[in-house]
């Protein structure tokens, strides 16, 4: 083994210590809003039809919420449910990649791919602002790997179970949760010319697994949205952001080229150069490859890439679900560095860039907690000089690529452990929605509830928190029937507080907050000296 059992021990508790500390942490957006539909399950009853600050909700199929919902009533409602709730499907996900990894390669490479997946920046971070693609991630994994280890055993139940993953992707995020699975097992056989494979008749009984666990998805939007709702599940939500008809204005062709050195992180490089490897090897075989020479990786990795970096509609995100591949290829990479396989020069460099990239995160850690927001309570500096001080033991036992590993791992914790015990907590002071539900819940009588009139942005939060939510009024012409709602309460910004307070002079305002939103964070707001520019006015009012 490259790294021994200290190290996986190590890494583990350290991980469960930044997990846990980020189980807590308020969700905001997007986030706060899966979290409010899965609320609203349970409050209403109703898994099929669903809804969001009481309207018909289209947006994703139901299966995240799903899981959140049958956790919330087991556990009750709240952030930490909802969030260990998609943790524990997520073990299922790193499970995966260690199986796929090992089944491809070797039982290393196996261990390496998942322990970079779940240390990544992209891991721990998007598994504190939950998107769907969180969970797309662990349902795309497992189903290539059992379709992986279905044409390398023709055990039948490989093949239904990969093509129940695939349907269950479906179900958290439509046809693009079908189409990594197909690009990637389809390219693996197109390439080793298993044309048999690919007419074989098992693929209808395949298709009809699929077609099975969707109806819920299906029926959920025809009964709400009629025959578009049916459109939208399969056209409108994908190629309208891929062409920007529906969503989306970024025409940016390197935007996932650039992101993905952070979501890849720390182990980008490993990555990158493990991609590179997989491409040069093919080319070197000069088309005629082996039988042990896997397209997986590289038929789900390089088709959804490109599509993605075409597509109009852009989030770092949606890179999320080919992270696996990715750090399957990395791990690979990895496991061979010692060997004479890979040149010197190739070493030396690879070696000074991690270095390069563990320097740049602690320095990160130390613009933060010194510059930007100074962090003076001790329990922080306390925990991170346990980080520093295993880093400095990892450093001085290991030698060549185990030190890499050691010191990429701790330095990515450290990191996370920065995000969510100083930095978040620091910017969450600003992020107004928060505070307002709070001043709400703490002052409003019973049968009181809030309402959000805020055009520009959707803070879910405020409904997902609060005690009594209301609706989301986004049209100056619902204004005088919101208005109308006899002391109940309005979260708002400065133009809808003008507006609120001409059509209703009596109302009072409870409470002005200084506020910049935790999911727009700009490089002005950080900086101390530039942040009070940076800031907008949101209103809570209490209308007579």
């Amino acid at each position: 083994m490259i790294i021994n059992r200290t190290f996986w021990l190590i890494t583990i508790l350290l991980l469960l210590v930044v997990t846990g500390l980020s189980l807590d942490l308020p969700m905001v957006v997007n986030a706060a809003k899966y979290a409010q539909v899965s609320r609203e399950i349970l409050d209403n009853g109703d898994w099929i039809n669903l809804t969001i600050a009481g309207d018909p909700y289209d947006q994703k199929p139901p299966l995240m919420f799903w899981i959140g919902a049958l956790f919330f009533s087991i556990l009750g409602v709240s952030t930490p449910v909802w969030k260990l709730s998609l943790l524990l499907v997520s073990g299922v996900g790193i499970y995966s990649t260690y199986r796929l990894g090992k089944l491809l390669y070797d039982e290393t490479t196996g261990r390496l791919a998942a322990l970079f997946w779940a240390t990544s920046l992209g891991f721990l971070y998007f598994h504190n602002d939950i998107h769907i693609d969180t969970l797309l991630a662990d349902t795309i994994t497992f189903s290539i790997w059992q379709l992986a280890a279905f044409f390398k055993s023709k055990k039948p139940a490989h093949f239904y179970l990969g093509m129940a993953g695939a349907g269950l992707s479906m179900l958290a995020k439509g046809p693009v949760g079908l189409a990594i699975p197909a690009f990637s097992t389809g390219f693996h056989l197109i390439m080793h010319k298993k044309w048999k494979e690919i007419l074989h008749p098992r693929w209808i009984a395949g298709t009809l697994i699929i077609a099975i666990l969707i109806i819920p998805a299906l029926v959920g939007l025809l009964n709400q949205f009629g025959p578009e709702g049916i459109k939208f599940y399969f056209w409108t939500n994908n190629m309208g952001r891929i062409t920007g008809s529906y969503a989306g204005k970024n025409n940016d062709p390197f935007f996932y080229l650039h992101t993905s050195l952070y979501v890849l992180a720390p182990f980008t490089i490993f990555a990158l150069f493990g991609l590179g490897r997989k491409i040069a090897g093919y080319f070197r075989e000069k088309g005629k490859v082996p039988p042990s020479f896997e397209f997986y990786t590289l038929g789900g990795i390089i088709p959804f890439f490109l599509i993605l970096s075409v597509a109009r509609a852009k989030n770092p995100h949606y890179l999320m679900a080919v992270i696996p591949l990715f750090m399957i290829l990395a791990a690979a990479f990895t496991a061979s560095f010692s060997s004479d396989r890979i040149g010197k020069k190739v070493k030396k460099v690879v070696t000074r860039l991690n270095v390069f990239m563990s320097g740049l995160f602690w320095l990160v850690i130390f613009l933060f907690v010194f510059w930007l927001f100074p962090e003076k309570n001790p329990w922080y500096w306390a925990g991170l000089a346990v980080f520093a001080g295993i880093l400095i033991f990892f450093v001085r036992t290991y030698r060549g690529i185990s030190r890499q590993i050691a010191m990429l791992t701790i330095t990515i914790l450290a990191f996370m452990f920065s995000l969510n015990a100083s930095l978040y907590p620091a910017m969450m002071k600003y992020h107004a929605p928060i505070h307002a539900v709070n001043d709400f819940n703490l002052q409003a009588a019973p049968g009181e509830k809030i309402h959000c009139y805020l055009p520009p942005a959707r803070y879910w939060e405020v409904f997902f928190y609060s005690k009594n939510p209301g609706n989301y009024v986004v049209t100056q012409d619902q204004l005088p029937s919101l208005v109308s709602q006899t002391k109940d309460w309005v979260f708002t910004d400065q133009k809808g507080k003008d507006q609120i307070m001409r059509e209703s002079p009596a109302c009072e305002i409870v409470r002005v907050y200084d506020h910049s939103s935790l999911s727009k964070i700009t490089l002005p707001f950080l900086i101390p000296s530039t942040r009070c520019e940076k800031l907008e006015k949101r209103y809570l009012l209490h209308l007579p």
